[in-house]
């Protein structure tokens, strides 16, 4: 396939993929492939980031070039960030039948689903290729190699093989016109996707060429080979060998036509009737649905060869199989955390080649030597043996001794342009805080709080990594929806809260009940709303998580041994949890002790509370008294009562006065200066008297 222009011998379809393929090329994929292969050398390193004419150059003049290469360990940085915090994908009812109870079933299928793909490994790969290369690209689809149900598989693309839109400038793939996954796949490999018809066509086409990157206008792809032999190619590429390979144009696009489509009239919601099987029609009707022709939004796909159509149907699931990723994203321009730094690495590289020459000319900078002076040797051998240690020349009497040159001196400045260099690389990628890397003296809670305030440094990519997340999870509930429509069961091994044993459980799906006609856990129906939430799994969570479960068991909190050991990093934690007692453990003494002594100090405290009140109300009464025998005490008893502070929660007086028009008496009073009437003396005397205490019989 040496020609790059559609021919009169494909077919229309054929002819539109491939037009639609080289418009994207043009209008950026070409310029975008270099620039990608050139972040990822300068990720790797191992000789990489210099350029090839430049190490050309380095060899001629003789000179070395090192690298020392602080792009990967900042990236990596933020690369373990990701992996040592999982994804949890939870589901939320928001029309429709949906309900918490099928709602919080999802998200026990959607995180079944995440494990059986090994979600969290791909994930890593994604933001990975987002963080080095831009962009980063899931796929997710059904397969029925395993399953004749159908099994949720989500894979990762090559970043330089996926053509986004040229023209949109979304993150959100709905809002793209179409994206080309491009591919080089052999005879059998077409067999084994598209099916016998696919293969012949693409063998009848005779568009097989060499791998891709090789010959065409594009970069070679990363692959197990080291380097590319064209004339072991040449030799080798047959059909027999299965080294022949066609060049694949895989693109989805989205076509807005009128469709024939299912109406539920109670929750208004539309499902194209092409998408759903006979039996889920039937149904569908049963339950008051209505047939309506609608415009509706469809993916079409179209798989095909230079010249042969693979594939051209209407895709099977309601948005692109493609989910991407982008660490910076701004309306369509797309840029790594590699990208800033290549310039610093560069300067960071030359500066140290550069004085690492110079300290190396220092030992053999050089002679200047008369002609003919020299005696012990030739010229060619001074050349050779002018750097050796304890080197002896002898020279002619009377001439010029033989000089050595002296060799430059490093430029001032170049020690500050390498620390420029290098905290450069920094502030463009992560800080050094963020690697852990502090001294001796520092505290670990001191780094681990630096290494908290420099993942702000991270926020962009990582909440776009939340926004692809969401955007994966919202096209995994589409395809569970769709396609888990059948009678499923799925083991589910989940830990036991109150033990912290695992414990297994059976969970149906779809299950048909006779007795209502209807089905249990029905999750194709009601529409939800996606909660994706972080569960961090480093080391210093779960030391945190464990110290605070060890301080509020100190507090009293009544926490089981079985949590404690859960929290704990032992290796062997999960034979411990079996090994415990299924009952709860007895609790400490002295935390037992303790509890008891607080209730005791609270009693106590109570006690005391009703005993001032007795002794107030005690002394209220004799007050009353006195006041009822002796009317005109009660001005002066209210004077001391608000010279004292006292507080009348009535209307005042605090003490009410006697009535107008009432004869006082005189009575004796108690003059003896060493039994003075106390209402104190009588509380404490008891409360049973036969006379008022302050008064005398």
């Amino acid at each position: 396939m040496n020609s790059t222009s559609p021919t009169s011998l494909a077919d229309g379809a054929a002819r539109d993929n491939w037009a639609r393929y080289l418009y994207g090329k043009d209008r950026g994929h070409l310029e975008y492939l270099p620039h990608a292969s050139r972040c990822e050398d300068m990720y790797l390193g191992g000789g990489r980031q210099w350029s090839p004419t430049a190490k050309a150059q380095l060899a001629l003049e003789r000179r070395p070039g090192y690298e020392f290469n602080q792009i990967m360990p900042s990236v990596n940085s933020a690369i373990g960030y990701q992996i040592h915090n999982r994804m949890d994908i939870a589901f939320k009812p928001r029309g429709g039948d949906a309900d918490l109870f099928k709602a919080t079933i999802l998200s026990k299928v959607a995180m079944q689903v995440a494990d059986l793909c090994a979600l969290h490994w791909h994930e890593t790969q994604v933001f990975s290729d987002g963080l080095i290369q831009q962009r980063g690209y899931f796929d997710v689809r059904m397969s029925f190699d395993e399953n004749i149900k159908g099994e949720i598989v989500v894979g990762t693309l090559d970043p330089l093989d996926v053509i986004p839109d040229p023209d949109a400038k979304s993150y959100d793939p709905d809002k793209w016109s179409d994206v080309i996954i491009t591919r080089w796949l052999t005879l059998d490999e077409i067999e084994q996707i598209y099916g016998k018809v696919a293969r012949k066509r693409a063998e009848e086409s005779n568009d097989a060429g060499q791998d891709f990157g090789d010959l065409d206008d594009e970069v070679p792809r990363n692959k197990f080979a080291s380097r590319d032999e064209l004339g072991y190619f040449d030799a080798c590429a047959k059909k027999e060998d299965g080294l022949e390979r066609y060049r694949i144009i895989d693109r989805q696009r989205f076509v807005y036509e009128l469709t024939a489509c299912l109406v539920w009239p109670g929750t208004g919601d539309v499902q194209v009737e092409a998408d759903l099987a006979a039996d889920s029609i039937a149904d569908a009707l049963n339950q008051g649905a209505v047939r309506a022709k609608r415009m509706r939004k469809r993916v079409k796909w179209t798989v095909t060869t230079f010249t042969a159509t693979l594939h051209d149907t209407y895709s099977p699931y309601e948005h692109f199989t493609v989910v991407p990723y982008f660490a910076y994203f701004r309306r369509g321009k797309t840029v790594g955390m590699v990208d800033n730094a290549i310039g610093p690495q560069e300067v960071l590289n030359k500066a140290v080649s550069q004085t690492v020459h110079i300290v190396n000319s220092s030992a053999n900078s050089g002679w200047a030597v008369e002609e003919g002076s020299i005696t012990n040797m030739s010229m060619d051998e001074l050349e050779r043996v002018g750097a050796k240690t304890g080197l002896v020349l002898e020279y002619k009497k009377g001439s010029k001794p033989p000089q050595k040159i002296q060799p430059n001196q490093v430029p001032t400045g170049v020690d500050r342009l390498i620390d420029r260099a290098d905290k450069a690389l920094k502030d463009v990628t992560v800080p050094e805080a963020m690697r852990g890397v502090q001294g001796p003296e520092t505290s670990g809670i001191a780094i681990q709080a630096k290494q908290f305030a420099s993942q702000q440094q991270l926020s962009v990519p990582l909440d776009n990594l939340a926004y692809t997340r969401q955007l994966l999870a919202k096209r995994v509930l589409s395809l569970i929806q769709r396609y888990y429509d059948t009678h499923r069961i799925f083991r589910i091994t989940e830990t036991d809260p109150m033990t912290g044993k695992p414990k297994e459980e059976l969970l149906e799906i779809n299950k048909f009940d006779p007795a209502t006609g209807g089905y249990v856990n029905d999750v194709t129906i009601g529409t939800y709303d996606v909660v994706i939430t972080e569960q961090p799994m480093q080391v210093t969570f779960q030391n945190s998580q464990f110290q605070q479960a060890l301080e509020l068991r100190k507090a009293g909190v009544r926490i089981n041994d079985a949590t404690m050991v859960r929290y704990s990093n032992l290796s062997d934690k999960q034979e411990i949890l079996a090994s415990l007692p299924s009952d709860q453990p007895p609790v400490d003494p002295m935390v037992e002790a303790r509890v008891r002594l607080l209730d005791a100090q609270t009693r106590k405290a109570d006690v005391q509370a009703t005993d001032v009140q007795v002794k107030s109300q005690y002394s209220a009464i004799q007050t009353a008294q006195v006041i009822e025998q002796t009317p005109a005490t009660a001005a002066l008893a209210d004077g001391l009562l608000k010279s004292a502070g006292a507080v009348d929660h009535d209307k005042g007086p605090i003490v009410p006065q006697a009535p107008a028009g009432l004869p006082t008496v005189d009575l004796p009073h108690n003059t003896d200066p060493m039994n003075p009437a106390s209402p104190a003396l009588g509380a404490s005397e008891g409360i049973e008297t036969l006379a008022a205490d302050g008064l005398q019989p």
